[in-house]
């Protein structure tokens, strides 16, 4: 995930094992969402590769439009527009602390909304609550009672909530800390699996297991995703510390085969990205764009956006005070692409980052989805 309160923000997955770190058209505006009538939920399993959790009978089947979420103005807009086209939202809503604490960072009105459109909350439990993010998940995760009082915060915040369940989305977690995050795992999915709540996780990109790799190393596929009802493959990133494509198709299938070979296709959602990135020529962290910003800079720089067809996503150039800069953006055609890779693999569903993003023609090419 990135860390939405800084302009650019660094993903764990920013820098894996391959290398880190439409066509312009105009869009009709779509009308805005009407509240879902109940939503109802029914029982779904699948083939474990590992013992772990039955879903909870609140567990919806079909294709899930699931959509992160972080608080702004642009974002709640969006939700007040799409309520009612996403399955579930993942609001960045939770930090933690260093004794096991809840920081509630929660939207009143992205909640309001959300309970009107009967939309099931994911919270994030997340470790942005400070800037010392990779001594403060250390800190946390090796301390049993830390661990035990984060388990029983989650616990209770999502009794006094309502919430569906949670999405675990730890940031430089050091590779030495892998058996403490996979006991983390282990604890809170038994606690909330017995509560009746669902315990999902956002892991980084992996092309294999690497357990020294310093951005995913801690994170084990088979071993997160035993407890966990879903996992959240951050198939994006692919380029951050130099330009580069975000997330290319073949790069998205390389990730989804390791993943689809250690854990359940029922478990596994594809985080797709809707942003883009500008980066000096020479490299460096890049500037996220929204795809609002990244059509302005192109009509205010002159520059001639391209589709390129190995990576299946938009890139241009352009020169601003002598510097050149590279941009490569999603847009509504490249989110289409993988898209399709996820359906023809049979996953059950997609995690976007992020809502207030996303060229508007991704809702009509969610529409055609089945649900």
């Amino acid at each position: 995930m990135k860390n939405p309160s800084s302009p650019v923000f660094i993903s764990v997955c920013a820098q894996n094992q391959a290398g880190h770190s439409p066509f312009l058209r105009p869009v009709p505006t779509r009308p805005k969402s009407t509240p879902k009538a109940g939503l109802s939920y029914t029982g779904a399993e699948g083939t474990h590769v590992k013992e772990g959790p039955s879903l909870p009978s609140s567990y919806r089947t079909g294709f899930f439009k699931n959509w992160y979420y972080v608080n702004s103005p642009e974002a709640l807009e969006d939700l007040r527009r799409h309520a009612g086209e996403i399955t579930e939202i993942i609001p960045f809503w939770f930090g933690i602390t260093r004794s096991g604490e809840l920081v509630d960072q929660s939207d009143p009105e992205a909640l309001a909304l959300a309970r009107t459109y009967n939309l099931p909350v994911l919270a994030i439990i997340h470790n942005w609550a400070s800037p010392q993010y990779g001594p403060l998940i250390h800190q946390v995760l090796t301390n049993s009672s830390a661990r035990r009082a984060l388990v029983a915060n989650i616990l209770a915040m999502l009794e006094r909530y309502g919430f569906a369940g949670v999405n675990i989305d730890f940031e430089f977690v050091p590779p030495e800390d892998r058996p403490f995050l996979t006991a983390f795992m282990d604890e809170l999915g038994g606690r909330l699996s017995a509560a009746g709540y669902r315990t999902t996780i956002s892991v980084p990109a992996e092309l294999e297991d690497n357990p020294r790799h310093p951005f995913s190393g801690a994170f084990s596929y088979p071993d997160l995703a035993a407890p966990s009802d879903q996992v959240y493959i951050l198939a994006y990133d692919e380029h951050f510390a130099t330009p580069g494509p975000i997330a290319s198709i073949g790069f998205v299938e390389q990730v989804l085969s390791y993943a689809l070979s250690v854990i359940p296709v029922s478990k596994i959602k594809l985080g797709m990205p809707v942003y883009g990135y500008d980066w000096p020529e020479t490299g460096g962290i890049p500037r996220t764009l929204s795809y609002s910003q990244v059509l302005a800079l192109a009509r205010r720089t002159g520059a001639a956006i391209r589709y390129d067809p190995t990576a299946q996503e938009l890139t241009f150039e352009y020169v601003e005070n002598g510097v050149r800069h590279i941009v490569w953006f999603e847009d509504a055609k490249s989110f289409a692409v993988k898209l399709k890779l996820a359906r023809r693999l049979g996953l059950p569903g997609i995690g976007v980052w992020r809502l207030g993003l996303e060229d508007p023609a991704v809702w009509d090419v969610l529409a055609e989805v089945d649900p």
